[in-house]
């Protein structure tokens, strides 16, 4: 009697157990949350980008068809470990069956992509990534991945609704690139490999990459020199292979390197193979007289690109070198500014953003340094000058800083230092147009000399103001007081 009670007793947990199953299992599928995507935000701007009708979602078991790819292919390989990185399913099927995402590299060229171009359709019935070449998939991926949530690697979300579209997309210059001067503090491979991840997420091609070098340290005046650290070659092969990778050129370089002078005349070759000269620590003046000269240059004015300079108020930043560039500042950088000879511009093949680690103590100091102004470089390099807006791009980058932080990216928030707009009324009255670099930034303020705190006068758009008033403006962001208090004398 006991051994059927037992059997009783098992049978009715057994039950109980399936039930709990079956009123668990719907909870265990639906986890995560649902999100609908209305706007197209990509960095860098692309060519051409239009909504159209209708949406299509995408859910964590993503089935993913090829043409003219294979599947062990660098960029097939890379866009599956990247979806799983965002915490989705993928899997390959074959072009005959059903699928989300259609990766093709066409058996006819398309000459308007040419070699880094690409189409990205996404419709109803699915998305499609189409380019000419390997490179161009991978950037068309890259765009495709900015067009979901940016905490997409944070959450696990159970659909995304995406928006029907068409971009095309080509970059404006061929030369991209970023520059990276380690001679007298080098960074551990794992810092120089997230460096090139940010370059492949923005489609800059070319790392600049300037490296200890034993006769740069000839009548150094810096204590100690023997601690410097210098690569092997595995490491350097390491580095190589993962950029190679990521569709991005090593250029190697050394403390020897030399490069414009201060009058823009002295001139070495930045790489045999490549023919190309950098016009760095100069004006873009300077570099277009050597592209006049017939010169192939690459440009990185250091008033735009020099990246380990401080991009807001110094006195609330950490430590950085020389002036200070903003992103708004960066943002300004064109390599071939309007107007420029028809017949010099095919001799400026493109530009690069400059980051010396001298004075930078650590890596998330670095990375600090470098964005979010390292996306501006990008859209100023790739896109094309007239598709260029401050605005937009601002609102972007609040977007691109969220992905940044789930990827474990240390960024500055931007500068708060205010921006004024001053248009004269009369002889003793001034309209003041006030605005900030960073979006959804308020501006409490005062016209009595009084110190201005979240209870004073909040800023809603231009204000007559008489001639010497002393106006002081407290900046908040993210509820938080931002620097201190700016001080102005309306003139």
């Amino acid at each position: 009697m006991e051994t059927g009670m037992r059997k009783g007793r098992s049978a009715w947990v057994r039950r109980m157990l399936w039930l709990l199953w079956l009123l668990w299992l719907p909870m265990v599928c639906s986890c995560g949350k649902a999100v609908t995507v209305t706007e197209i935000d990509i960095i860098p701007e692309p060519v051409f980008e239009v909504k159209k009708e209708g949406t299509y979602t995408l859910n964590r078991n993503i089935a993913i068809a090829t043409s003219g790819l294979g599947q062990n292919s660098p960029t097939a390989k890379y866009i599956m470990n990247s979806l799983r990185h965002a915490r989705m399913r993928p899997s390959l099927v074959s072009l005959s069956e059903e699928s989300d995402i259609e990766l093709i590299v066409n058996d006819t060229a398309n000459p308007e992509l040419g070699e880094e171009g690409y189409l990205l359709e996404i419709r109803p019935n699915g998305i499609s990534l189409s380019a000419n070449t390997e490179q161009g998939l991978f950037y068309a991926f890259q765009s495709l991945v900015q067009i979901i949530p940016p905490d997409v690697e944070e959450h696990r979300y159970r659909s995304i609704v995406l928006p029907a579209c068409t971009i095309l997309d080509y970059p404006r210059f061929a030369w991209r690139g970023a520059h990276l001067d380690m001679t007298r503090n080098p960074f551990p491979v794992k810092f120089i490999k997230r460096y090139l991840d940010l370059m492949a997420r923005y489609k800059l091609n070319y790392f600049h990459w300037v490296l200890p070098d034993s006769s740069a340290l000839a009548g150094d005046s810096i204590a100690d020199t023997t601690d410097i650290y210098y690569y092997s070659d595995a490491e350097k092969a390491d580095v190589a292979d993962y950029a190679m990778s990521l569709g991005i050129t090593v250029v190697p370089g050394s403390g020897t390197d030399i490069l414009w002078d201060d009058e823009g005349e002295a001139l070495s070759p930045l790489t045999t193979e490549e023919g190309c000269y950098v016009a760095a620590r100069t004006s873009l003046q300077a570099g277009i007289k050597a592209a006049r000269a017939g010169k192939r240059v690459v440009m990185c004015p250091e008033e735009f690109c020099r990246l380990d300079s401080y991009q807001a108020d110094p006195r609330y930043q950490p430590c950085g070198s020389g002036a200070t560039t903003t992103l708004a500042k960066a943002y300004l950088f064109d390599p071939a500014p309007q107007g420029t000879n028809k017949y010099v511009e095919p001799n400026i093949v493109g530009g690069q953003c400059l980051l010396r680690t001298d004075s930078i103590p650590s890596q998330a100091h670095a990375e600090y340094l470098l964005l979010p102004r390292l996306l501006a470089t990008s859209e100023c390099l790739w896109s094309p000058r007239q598709n260029k807006d401050w605005n937009r791009f601002r609102k972007k980058v609040e977007l691109q800083k969220a992905n940044l932080g789930a990827r474990g990216y240390s960024y500055c928030e931007g500068s708060f230092t205010p921006l004024f707009h001053a248009t004269l009324i009369d002889k003793q009255t001034a309209n003041i147009a006030i605005s900030t670099e960073v979006p959804n930034t308020y501006i409490f303020y005062t016209t009595d000399g009084s110190t201005p705190t979240r209870n004073s006068q909040i800023y809603v758009g231009p204000v007559n103001l008489t001639r010497g008033t002393h106006l002081k403006i407290l900046p908040v962001y993210k509820n938080l007081e931002r620097d201190s208090v700016y001080e102005y004398i309306i003139k």
